[in-house]
């Protein structure tokens, strides 16, 4: 179908379920990092190295992106997404374990089908998204990362204040696969373009060379790298940062957490609108950009003395822009990418978007300990969302003079 065209009645539905998936994933990949000061006790490591935890879900993530044009030709974004859910699943319930091997390899198993979810979604919402509207409904879609985060912060805290940490990763897993069940009724439709004789040779790489080759989608990919090290710098480090620097209770940080989330639903919400509205997507991501800037070093000065207010004012404002990002990130790339390689673009840029994770969230915690608390360590999060933007703006000035051919 052409995309251009008027939407399929469909497209309310596909954009509810690709969400949905996006949620469930997000919230079960979170829910450490909500309560990170309870698990380094109960097992016995530094509360920094939660951020270790989540590089390892991002590793995986990394690692199946590259192969994400593969997996659609093969199975369909239907199936994938269904193995990404099951997948998510099984790493929830093994980082139940309270077992340091155990949660790291049920991290890297998270990280395998977490990484799943964008190319597949982005794949059905291709077919059946006008161009017109693409900023808004991509970035709909993306509300499911800052919506799970929230749930993330809202339960995972009060599970393990009531129960036990455990109770939060379990319940995802339960969702992750209830979910993967209720997608069964319209997989077939949703995978009536794959080739089930596609096999695994050099061609399943194609998502990363495309990546490369294009040069307006490698400056992307930069930016995209720095970019995602800002948003789960505050998902992962917000917790702890506010009950270690500024004394506040687990309960109390993890409603701050929740607002986070709220705010980057918001922000998605309203960037995606305001730049379908008037054509200035490329624009608004340069401006979130210097938001970064200011946001990475504001978070430096965060302390005890910090009025209720004035964290909950702050952390909301530099959410709105840290998370506000990726719908329109995410429309700009299949927009300069070949028109039938939509989710593999996708695909292929979430190589870098992941590793900006990985060697972000890993980074500042080793970081931590060496400028002395993890607030302090927030200047390289400053450092890197400026070198994000100019990365950004100069895949802008390239844009009209590149080939997009495969």
């Amino acid at each position: 179908m052409n995309s251009d065209s008027s939407p399929s009645p469909s497209l309310g539905f596909v954009l509810f379920a690709v969400t949905l998936v996006q949620a469930v994933s997000t919230f079960s990949s979170l829910t450490l990092a909500a309560t990170a000061p309870a698990i380094a006790a109960d097992i016995g490591v530094p509360v920094e190295f939660i951020g270790l935890q989540i590089a390892l879900v991002y590793t995986g993530a990394s690692l199946i992106s590259a192969m994400s044009g593969f997996l659609l030709r093969r199975w369909g974004p239907g199936r994938v997404s269904q193995i990404s859910l099951v997948l998510c699943g099984l790493g929830a319930a093994m980082m139940a374990i309270p077992s340091v091997a155990m949660i790291a390899f049920g991290s890297l198993f998270m990280g395998f089908g977490y990484g799943m979810t964008n190319p597949s979604g982005a794949e059905l919402l291709m077919r059946i998204t006008p161009k017109r509207r693409r900023n808004i409904v991509y970035s709909i879609k993306q509300t499911g990362i800052p919506l799970g985060g929230m749930l993330a912060g809202a339960i995972a805290p009060a599970m393990t204040e009531t129960i036990s940490w455990q109770a939060a990763p379990l319940i995802g897993a339960l969702s992750c696969f209830i979910l993967a069940g209720a997608l069964q009724p319209w997989r077939k439709g949703w995978d009536s373009r794959r080739d089930p004789n596609a096999r695994l040779d050099s061609t399943a790489f194609v998502a990363m060379t495309m990546i490369w080759r294009i040069p307006t989608l490698r400056w992307m990919g930069v930016a995209g790298f720095n970019y995602a090290f800002i948003q789960l710098a505050i998902s992962t480090f917000a917790v702890t940062i506010l009950v270690v620097e500024a004394q506040f209770s687990l309960i109390a940080a993890g409603a701050v957490l929740a607002a986070v989330q709220a705010a980057g639903i918001t922000g998605r919400l309203v960037w995606g609108w305001v730049a379908d509205r008037w054509g200035i997507g490329d624009q608004l991501l340069l401006m979130m950009g210097v938001l970064n800037v200011m946001g990475g070093i504001g978070m430096m000065w965060i302390g005890p003395d910090w009025s209720i207010w004035a964290i909950y004012v702050f952390f909301v404002a530099f959410a709105a822009s840290a998370y506000g990002w990726t719908g329109i990130f995410m429309t700009s790339t299949v927009n300069r990418a070949p028109p039938a390689y939509s989710g593999t673009a996708v695909g292929g840029i979430g190589v870098p978007v992941y590793a900006g994770v990985i060697f972000g969230t890993a980074a500042l915690s080793l970081l931590a300990d060496a400028m002395g608390s993890v607030s302090n360590a927030f200047a390289i999060v400053a450092m890197l969302a400026a070198i994000g933007t100019l990365a950004l703006a100069h895949a802008r000035r390239i844009s009209n003079c590149v080939s997009t051919d495969v």
